[in-house]
């Protein structure tokens, strides 16, 4: 729940809002992301980076965009964006790319167009009148994204915030009213075809209500689809940004990290099975006395055991092969690891699986099974009791 506290001297106390107010206005960006699941969001005005770097969590999100005019602090801040070790050992199920520009929000470039979201979060109060003009037909005329989030103070609050009477930054250029900020949005959505809707974040308490939300917000939502001839002219206008980053994640869609994955999960239950079957052939108290005969006669008591050790699509009755002891080696049954849901999301077919491990791991003369020789095991097993 939103809360804020204000002072009850004779002074003014500053308000303090809980979650901080910047912290609600990324929450709200989350809120919308959750609900209407975009694949490509730009943030105008990114500073740094703080929203991005929240946004790239989002299943949803394949391409991340962010555009600013200081260089310096894009350059600062990106490391941000980048791969952490755990993405490359537990990829993405989709694709993410995440790119910086260098660049001015008042300036056409085509690297934006085709977007799902754009947000402008505290933007348009840092421009000048004729680049609010400019911005406000390259957003909405020129890149016209599927939806734009822009967010901007309600100057209505800040009799709340000091007793002087001042903007709330001295980069602002204007602050305006709800009356104000509604009008310049409704204007924008009839020259453009959007429909707008009002909203707002860091609330007021019961007995200020009169004076709005301390950010007010307007959500666009374009009402037409464009024309392939349009979008292509547009692609084809001159570029203006300069990068500063670009990042691929990585992810199962690619082959080479799919294939990790692939055997991450395969051979995690490949050995988890081989374990287990071990330790049904060789109880602590036989050790002593095992052979390989014993081992066999043992095989169908291997069998009843596998059951307790299925996934639930493993459970039913008669569709997977257990564990089985061929010669001098344990064989797991590629059918039986591709029962594993994940596996079977992953590969899709047998074969995939077959192809994916072929060369990866030691399997039996026809590719059926996973061979793990028992010699081996024993071995290990003799070294570690040693050790």
């Amino acid at each position: 729940m939103n809360s804020l506290s204000t002072g009850t001297s004779k002074h003014m106390d500053p308000i303090r809002f809980t979650p901080p107010l910047y912290e609600q206005r990324y929450e709200f960006v989350k809120a919308y992301i959750n609900i209407h699941k975009p694949k490509k969001v730009a943030d105008l005005g990114c500073s740094e980076c703080s929203l991005l770097h929240k946004l790239k969590f989002w299943d949803c999100i394949e391409e991340l965009v962010g555009v600013d005019i200081d260089e310096e602090i894009l350059r600062r801040k990106g490391y941000t964006l980048m791969p952490l070790p755990f993405h490359y050992l537990d990829p993405l199920e989709s694709p993410l790319s995440v790119t910086l520009y260098h660049g001015s929000v008042a300036e056409k470039d085509p690297a934006l167009l085709g977007f799902d979201l754009i947000t402008c979060i505290e933007l348009i109060e840092h421009l000048e009148t004729k680049d609010l003009e400019q911005f406000q037909d390259v957003l909405f005329g020129f890149l016209a994204p599927k939806a734009a989030v822009i967010s901007t103070p309600n100057v209505e609050f800040n009799v709340l915030l000091s007793e002087k009477a001042c903007f709330r930054h001295p980069d602002h250029k204007f602050e305006w009213s709800r009356k104000e900020f509604q009008s310049w949005a409704m204007n924008i959505a009839r020259q453009y075809n959007y429909t707008v809707e009002f909203t707002g974040v860091g609330e007021a308490e019961p007995k200020s209500k009169d004076v709005g939300y301390c950010s007010q917000i307007g959500i666009f939502t374009k009402n037409y689809n464009e024309s392939e001839e349009s979008f292509n002219i547009k692609k084809s206008h001159t570029s203006v940004y300069k990068r500063i980053l670009h990042v691929e994640y990585p992810s199962i869609q690619e082959e080479k990290y799919l294939r990790k994955v692939v055997l991450k999960n395969a051979l995690l239950h490949a050995d988890r099975l081989k374990t287990n079957f071990l330790q049904n052939l060789y109880p602590e108290e036989d050790e002593e006395n095992v052979n390989m005969a014993d081992c066999e006669k043992k095989t169908c008591a291997v069998s009843r055991w596998i059951s307790g050790f299925q996934t639930p699509i493993e459970a039913e009755e008669g569709k997977v092969k257990p564990p089985f002891l061929e010669g001098d080696a344990i064989h797991v049954p590629l059918e039986t690891l591709f029962a594993v849901p994940k596996v079977k999301k992953l590969c899709g077919s047998l074969d995939v699986l077959q192809q994916m491990m072929n060369g990866e791991i030691l399997l039996s003369s026809d590719g059926s099974a996973v061979v793990y020789p028992l010699h081996v095991e024993h071995d290990l097993d003799s070294e570690m009791s040693d050790a």
